[in-house]
């Protein structure tokens, strides 16, 4: 059957979770990249949407056949437009349930992200955790979103892939591991830097870099050596470079 319906409570449902108190509240969020619900084969989607054309032409065949029929929907083109939230969509959105963990490691690298506001950010250094083979990302209550359909896109399949933990500030420095606060006052380059395990080096807010507390209770500071006619590097560029050396 086909929703053409904007009174019809899935697509009310599905529309909802387009905004991060509904994701929260019912545990789910969005992707809309056909080639990521294909890498992410091992997770199996709660719900499929999928717009009537899409449907009629039998795309996305290898995507739907897990799925229960009764968890795919098909809605007219006019109405399935609205429950996207990019401009151009390919036609089918696959909606999973929440993939960050409890943080129980005794033992590893890891990033902890403290207030990190773009989506974008996020995404992008979820990505090179993946790619340079990082034990997780750590993220702090304030940071945003991890899965705001921005933040997803960004980090393509690698959302599925990098294990993602929430933790405070306060419970971080509790851990029995290193806290390695970047920062460019009195601090090691990372050129110099013997990184190890059990090391957990904190990422700062984009416009306020990292937090007091945070430097006030690091263990050690670190650094990576730019231009002196540079003020700052990305946040997403200066993580995925401190990954990399982390783990070469």
């Amino acid at each position: 059957m086909v929703i053409t319906s904007k009174n019809n409570d899935t697509y009310k449902f599905l529309k909802n979770l387009k905004e991060k108190k509904y994701r929260q509240e019912y545990g789910l969020f969005m992707v809309e990249k056909p080639v990521v619900m294909e890498e992410a084969r091992d997770f199996v989607p709660k719900y499929i949407a999928i717009n009537e054309s899409s449907y009629k032409e039998n795309k996305f065949q290898s995507i739907i056949k897990n799925i229960e029929e009764e968890n795919v929907y098909i809605f007219s083109d006019n109405i399935f437009k609205n429950l996207c939230d990019t401009v151009t969509s390919p036609g089918i959105i696959a909606y999973y349930k929440e993939v960050h963990r409890d943080f129980e490691k005794n033992s590893g690298k890891f990033l902890y992200l403290d207030d990190i506001r773009e989506p974008g950010n996020l995404g992008g250094i979820i990505r090179s955790a993946h790619a340079f083979g990082l034990d997780g990302i750590i993220i702090s209550p304030n940071s945003c979103d991890l899965y705001n359909p921005k933040t997803v896109r960004s980090s393509m399949s690698s959302i599925f892939r990098v294990p993602v933990y929430f933790m405070s500030r306060e419970d971080l420095v509790n851990l029995d591991y290193n806290i390695i606060a970047t920062s460019l006052d009195n601090s090691t380059s990372i050129r110099d830097y013997k990184f190890k395990d059990r090391d957990i080096v904190v990422i700062g807010n984009e416009a306020k870099g990292v937090s007091e507390f945070l430097m006030d209770n690091a263990d050690s500071y670190l650094n990576i050596p730019i231009s002196e006619t540079v003020d700052s590097l990305n946040a997403n560029v200066a993580a995925s470079i401190i990954i990399y050396e982390m783990m070469k």
